[in-house]
């Protein structure tokens, strides 16, 4: 994504095993770990999240990137094919190290997600995508109202991999 007068670009690639200490470093932080369904407490916990990332790409079922910032990894980026009950529709999901928040990164990539899935690409198609995170996760919410995804519906808790109740906000293809 280029860069504008009030952000600088972001490159969005595959992850690779080289990221291993930038991922569990990420995930140290408390923010990340409250409000990640994976959690990753070591290197062989990333690299397992690493073959999960690989197997998305390999059957369709999740794109996910790093998102780099002058050549550091500032956060994750996915988009996920939609796989009721936990996601009705195509989804975007994110996260964001602790360093690089407030820069308008996730809603960056989600407004750049949104335009792609929209866009008449075949990868993915979607007629309407979905954002979901935990209720209290307020930086979602904000990330979701700035890119026009509306409010659409609190969920219920899916124990064990949802404790929580869980906010749906979604953006449906223009007509």
């Amino acid at each position: 994504m280029r860069a504008t007068s009030t952000a600088s670009a972001l490159t969005l690639r595959p992850w690779q095993d080289s990221d291993i200490p930038a991922i569990v470093a990420a995930h140290r932080d408390e923010a990340i770990r409250r409000w990640s369904m994976d959690p990753i407490d070591d290197e062989d916990e990333a690299r397992a999240w690493l073959v999960g990332q690989s197997t998305g790409w390999a059957d369709g079922t999740q794109l996910s990137w790093a998102v780099e910032e002058g050549g550091m990894v500032v956060g994750n980026f996915v988009i996920k094919a939609a796989n009721p009950p936990e996601m009705s529709a195509t989804g975007v999901g994110y996260w964001t190290v602790a360093e690089a928040r407030g820069r308008g990164i996730a809603s960056r990539c989600v407004e750049a997600a949104t335009q792609w899935l929209f866009g008449g690409q075949d990868v993915m198609p979607a007629d309407e995508i979905e954002l979901l995170h935990t209720v209290g996760n307020e930086g979602s919410c904000r990330v979701a109202q700035k890119c026009g995804y509306t409010l659409d519906s609190v969920l219920p808790p899916l124990p064990p991999k949802f404790p929580g109740e869980g906010h749906r906000h979604l953006r449906r293809r223009p007509l």
